[in-house]
């Protein structure tokens, strides 16, 4: 099975007046949208137990919006993984986001871990750890709000990480409600 990465960008955001952009929240067509991330999830990334799986999610309003309602709709054993903030997934680059996959704690063979963040930093992870093939091309054309991206490795998971190309994305979709 390898070891599974999943990268998730938040569902649509609004812009009220007045808010800085890390407190932004989803806008009506988000909160439509992430539901249905956790829909495809549940239908394209099976889990046999919640201790497979790590999720970091940004700190951002938007991005816990999305996780929550996510995981408000996902089901048994997804429903009890317990998702970690991490502020440094924020307006991060994809060398940063490297960083933050290479300090995640017990990720090995038969692992799932879901990060659920932002563009440009979470596109850019996408075209540098995938590996050429139909797949990746279409995901690394464009990752458009409330778009997933599976990708898979056998390797060692800090090589993996450290590496281009070491990674095979095995699903793509964009979820919408």
């Amino acid at each position: 099975m390898g070891i599974r990465l999943v990268l998730v960008r938040h569902a649509k955001s609004d812009y009220p007046p007045g808010v800085i952009d890390h407190d932004r929240p989803l806008n009506a067509r988000g909160r439509r949208d992430a539901p249905m991330i956790g829909h495809w999830l549940a239908e394209n990334v099976p889990l046999e137990s919640a201790e497979q799986a790590v999720v970091l999610v940004s700190s951002a309003v938007r991005t816990q919006q999305t996780w929550a309602a996510m995981q408000s709709v996902l089901p048994l054993p997804w429903a009890d993984v317990r998702a970690t903030t991490e502020s440094a997934i924020y307006e991060a680059p994809s060398q940063r986001l490297r960083r933050v996959l290479d300090e995640a704690d017990g990720i090995g063979e038969g692992s799932t871990l879901v990060m659920v963040g932002h563009n440009p930093g979470t596109h850019d992870l996408i075209v540098e750890l995938g590996a050429a093939s139909a797949l990746h091309s279409q995901a690394a054309e464009r990752l458009p709000t409330s778009a997933v991206a599976v990708l898979v490795t056998d390797l060692p998971w800090r090589d993996a990480v450290a590496g281009r190309g070491t990674f095979e994305v095995t699903s793509f979709g964009i979820p919408r409600g």
